[in-house]
């Protein structure tokens, strides 16, 4: 299955070594059977019987234990390195891309699939050892009667071909389950981020309960339900085959095939032993199948990512990171209108931002500001025209490395809890410095690489998306709306003091604002009006004094 084919690819020394001890307990298992059947004879020698039988149950325990372990480690491996490559193949995944796909689709496979296959790959060890246990007891059985062997082995594979096709009829439901699955995922994101609206109305509040959750959720519980009910009567079905396959060798074979009565009754036995392996392994098969679906999930969505290292120069193209010369030419970028269907077109744009320089971008709500910003941050790609950075166009070969030159505070930022820059004591003091004038000192404190707390109001958190964007200490900063949630004073030190301390420092600042009373502040304004830069004017100067906030 394909389960076992991943782990065979991503770990095939720890998986043939599991194989072999496998193989190793599974014949001493056999060995303790084929004791126990010349003890049941009562013509061996029991005290070499029951050293025998003694030695060959310790070292099947220790072969057993021994595979179970290195599939265990095997299995480990594998979903480590799926998860760190998955995280690492998202993270060079353009923006957009993401946007397409969806974020409940994207957590749906980064946790429900990916812990679904998980779970499969505990039960993998088990597996294994079921199946060298019942390969073992076959090659004894074929020792002690061809006859019996021959027809047991006929009789298990017509089992096992009936079972794999009755097991295809719950196995459509498991396709259904994974899609109730990705939808209620996406309901919950919904309950959960809605939150507030929906306790402002409780009437739309169990609307969003009964009419979108509910259904969903019922949707699920009902395949689930006859998913599961349809494998419970097919494993019991398997279960009465092999009884049946019991009743065969006991009582039918013989009339046939006369046999000798020790034979007989060491098949029963090895048969009576076998049937828990067998029915371990039918028992498996939702599991692997629910795994095998989840993998299909996960392997469609890894075929869609680009690979590690792939679109990256080996160097920096655009030389040091203190010199800014930013430059678009006729950049384009369509995405569809908010108002109706058609798609809306920023630019052709041209503009020029230079090292040192202060710029705002202002306009009305729906204008294209945010889409500016994303691509002066090369998240977007433009549709036509190119961008310049220090006379080097950015591609889609070297974006990664202009990404290097920017940090920015969203709009719909988001707050990490670590400050994910390398620890030190000088970051530590300037991180606490910074959390003091920002009025942070007496609820945050930064511990062990992390803010103490993140749980803030929204002002507070985007003052902390400030401080840990600020310590990136860019060459570029751009800020979308950062002061639109912030009280006064706090507006005020934002424009008249970190502003214009980032200038002093050589950095460049691209703000987009509504805030005309700090117009001032700016170097260059620039304008935008449905998609279309209408005026790029130079503000006026005020000077700052000395004994306003600056940060060293």
């Amino acid at each position: 299955m394909k389960t076992i084919a991943y782990l065979y690819k991503q770990s095939w020394q720890l998986f043939w070594l599991a194989t072999v001890l496998a193989l190793v307990g599974g014949l001493s298992g056999a060995g303790v059977i084929a004791s126990v059947g010349k003890g049941i004879h009562g013509d061996a020698d029991y005290g070499k019987l029951g050293v025998s039988f003694f030695a060959l149950a310790f070292l099947q325990l220790v072969c057993s234990s021994l595979s179970a372990t290195a599939l265990l480690r095997s299995t480990q491996r594998a979903i480590f390195r799926m998860r760190v490559d998955m995280s690492q193949k998202l993270l060079h995944t353009p923006f957009k891309k993401l946007q397409e796909m969806g974020k409940p689709a994207l957590l749906t496979i980064m946790t429900d699939d990916i812990n679904t296959f998980v779970m499969a790959f505990t039960l993998v060890p088990k597996a294994l050892s079921d199946i060298t246990i019942i390969l073992a007891c076959l090659g004894y059985m074929a020792w002690l009667s061809w006859q019996l062997f021959l027809m047991f082995t006929l009789s298990v594979i017509a089992l096992l071909v009936t079972y794999t096709l009755l097991e295809r009829i719950p196995g459509r439901n498991m396709v259904a389950l994974r899609t109730h699955v990705g939808t209620l995922y996406g309901n919950f994101r919904g309950l959960i981020e809605g939150s507030k609206e929906l306790q402002l109305n409780s009437l739309r509040g169990n609307h969003f309960v009964d009419r979108v959750i509910a259904p969903t959720a019922g949707s699920l519980k009902d395949s689930f339900v006859v998913g599961m009910t349809q494998y419970t009567w097919v494993a019991n079905a398997g279960v009465m085959m092999m009884y049946s396959i019991i009743g065969l060798l006991v009582f039918v074979i013989p009339a046939w095939f006369p046999q000798q009565a020790e034979s007989v009754a060491a098949v029963t036995l090895i048969t009576l032993f076998i049937m828990n392996p067998i029915g371990d392994l039918m028992s498996l098969l939702p599991a692997l199948r629910r795994a095998n679906i989840a993998l299909g999930k996960i392997q469609e969505l890894d075929g869609t990512l680009p690979a590690l290292g792939a679109g990256e120069a080996q160097a920096n193209p655009f030389g040091s990171y203190d010199k800014v010369l930013l430059e678009l030419k006729g950049v384009c970028h369509s995405y569809p209108s908010a108002k109706n269907d058609s798609q809306f077109m920023l630019g052709p744009i041209d503009l020029t931002i230079r090292k040192g320089e202060i710029v705002f971008i202002v306009g009305g709500n729906g204008c294209g500001k945010t889409t500016l910003s994303m691509l002066l941050l090369g998240l977007y790609e433009p549709e036509a025209g190119h961008m310049v950075m220090n006379g080097t166009p950015v591609t889609q070969r070297n974006v990664a490395h202009y990404r290097q030159y920017f940090s920015a505070v969203f709009a719909d930022f988001h707050l990490f809890e670590e400050l994910l820059v390398h620890d030190t004591a000088e970051l530590k003091q300037r991180t606490t410095r910074y959390l003091h004038d920002l009025g942070l000192g007496e609820k945050v404190s930064v511990e062990d690489g992390k803010f103490s707390t993140i749980n803030l109001s929204s002002g507070q958190r985007k003052r902390l998306a400030l401080i840990a964007s600020y310590i990136e200490d860019r060459s570029v900063y751009l800020f979308d709306e950062w002061a639109a949630d912030q009280d006064p004073e706090f507006k005020e030190v934002f424009y008249k003091a970190i502003l214009p301390d980032l200038k002093r420092r050589g950095k460049t600042v691209i703000a987009i604002t509504h805030d005309d009373k700090y117009f001032d502040s700016a170097d260059h304004i620039v304008k935008l009006r449905d998609g279309q830069i209408v005026t790029s004017d130079a503000a006026r100067h005020t000077d700052f004094s000395d004994d306003q906030l600056a940060y060293e």
